[in-house]
């Protein structure tokens, strides 16, 4: 083991120059580039910025840009998002992937290995950048991620138009789901089940009938509570690829996501006592439902 070291400003500053300079000449050497803009990244201004002047109808700009998979499971849906083939583009992701979270939610199977291999895989992740560095991709530890950020949204620009990358028409009511507030839809009817009627599958499809209902609850009244998490286990696992497979969101949060990425049992259990006994969560009224 050795002693953890922070780095110091002149370590910060200089590591910080070398992934800008590489990050500029990967993007301007590339024939296109996708971004994908991960949950915890939606804080960012300059990757906001990005998001907002990507145009919703260009296919053919040189860049793409896309909200992660992870960030469209926090947003109510019934119908999921189109997910953007990168093909051999440059793979820029800006966020906190994760293994498990990634089977769970069944996001970008292969399409890191791939980029990897290649040797056009960028992941930008809380002061550390993966990216490819002379012979191989490489991790800089220690770097000014913000600064990181600012460089990759002007490169792009600069390379031409900024593309969205869930089809034309879905930009400005998943922009207003992820930054605004929506307008509520009619309330749904009144869930009800007939019974059960057998068979192994019958009890996940029951619960991803509910889960999408909660989702018609949360897009009529966007100011609502509305919250699942879920544990980290086989059956747990399997319900939320069922979930995903029927294209319904899980409609989490990011505390939810970060439990899938550690896959952690104990998480959910601090969840849960935090929701019960810290205020404003036990005070405020909302529907949560723990999985």
């Amino acid at each position: 083991l050795k002693k953890p070291s922070i780095a110091t400003p002149e370590e910060t500053e200089r590591v910080t120059v070398v992934t800008c300079k590489t990050v500029q000449r990967l993007i301007k050497d590339a024939k296109a580039v996708h971004v994908f803009v991960g949950q915890d990244a939606r804080h960012s201004l300059d990757a906001k910025q990005l998001l907002d002047c990507s145009v919703d109808d260009d296919e053919k700009a040189p860049t793409t840009v896309s909200m992660a998979s992870d960030w469209l499971q926090t947003l109510p849906f019934t119908t999921a998002p189109k997910h953007f083939d990168t093909g051999d583009r440059l793979l820029i992701y800006i966020g906190t992937p994760g293994k498990y979270l990634s089977m769970c939610i069944k996001s970008y199977r292969g399409e890191f290995d791939k980029a990897y291999k290649a040797d056009r895989l960028v992941i930008l992740c809380k002061g550390v950048c993966m990216l490819p560095l002379g012979t191989q991709e490489q991790n800089i530890f220690g770097l000014d991620q913000d600064a990181v950020v600012k460089t990759i949204v002007a490169a792009v620009r600069s390379k031409g138009s900024v593309g969205w990358g869930h089809g034309a028409g879905t930009r400005a009511a998943l922009l207003q789901k992820a930054f605004g507030y929506p307008e509520g839809h009619a309330l749904p009817k009144t869930l009800t089940y007939s019974g059960y009627a057998g068979g192994d599958s019958t009890p996940f499809d029951y619960l991803v009938s509910y889960v999408k209902y909660l989702n018609e609850v949360k897009l009529a009244k966007p100011t609502i509570p509305v919250t699942n998490w879920f544990d980290t286990g086989l059956l747990v696992s399997v319900l939320q690829g069922c979930i995903v497979n029927a294209g319904t969101s899980l409609l989490t949060d990011g505390d939810g996501l970060s439990m899938l990425r550690d896959a952690s049992i104990g998480h959910i259990i601090s969840k849960l006592n935090q929701m019960l006994c810290v205020e404003p969560y036990n005070t405020t009224k909302g529907v949560y439902n723990f999985f």
